[in-house]
């Protein structure tokens, strides 16, 4: 998950997510936004399950340019299997930590698969908004 590495020393202020909770988009103060895309395909689904600590961002207009916590490190812990009851489906979860100066976030990412495939999310260096479904900004924890 060193993906999300990029946000160190980053003022953030938003986050929002789409496409089914495939897409998670982090916004700074300055209005840049860093797009990471959990990658699909046929026997493979991965998506964001858990974002908790959106606290941490402040309160009030989330483009409120005198909010923002800057990001100190990302701590990542590898796959764990949460679900092996079946041959043909495996469930992982994976978490993240987001800390802060203001504290931490953690992101719960998820994966089901049939046993070949793991789980992934990389960082879209274009960072556009194009093409995210169903975009909504974040505003509590789920």
């Amino acid at each position: 998950m060193s993906a999300f590495k990029v946000l160190v020393g980053k003022r953030i202020n938003g986050m929002l997510v789409g496409n089914d909770h495939w897409t998670l988009v982090v916004r700074d103060i300055s209005g840049t936004h860093y797009r990471f895309d959990t990658e699909n395909d046929c026997c493979n689904s991965v998506w964001f399950n858990h974002i908790t600590g959106l606290n941490v961002l402040g309160e009030g207009n989330s483009f409120d340019i005198l909010r923002g916590a800057t990001v100190l490190s990302i701590e990542s812990k590898d796959w764990e299997i949460i679900n092996d009851h079946n041959e043909y489906e495996c469930v992982e979860d994976c978490f993240v930590t987001i800390k802060t100066d203001r504290g931490y976030i953690d992101l719960e990412v998820r994966n089901s698969h049939n046993g070949y495939y793991g789980g992934r999310i990389r960082y879209n260096e274009d960072g556009g908004l194009s093409g995210i479904e169903d975009l909504r900004d974040l505003t509590e924890d789920f």
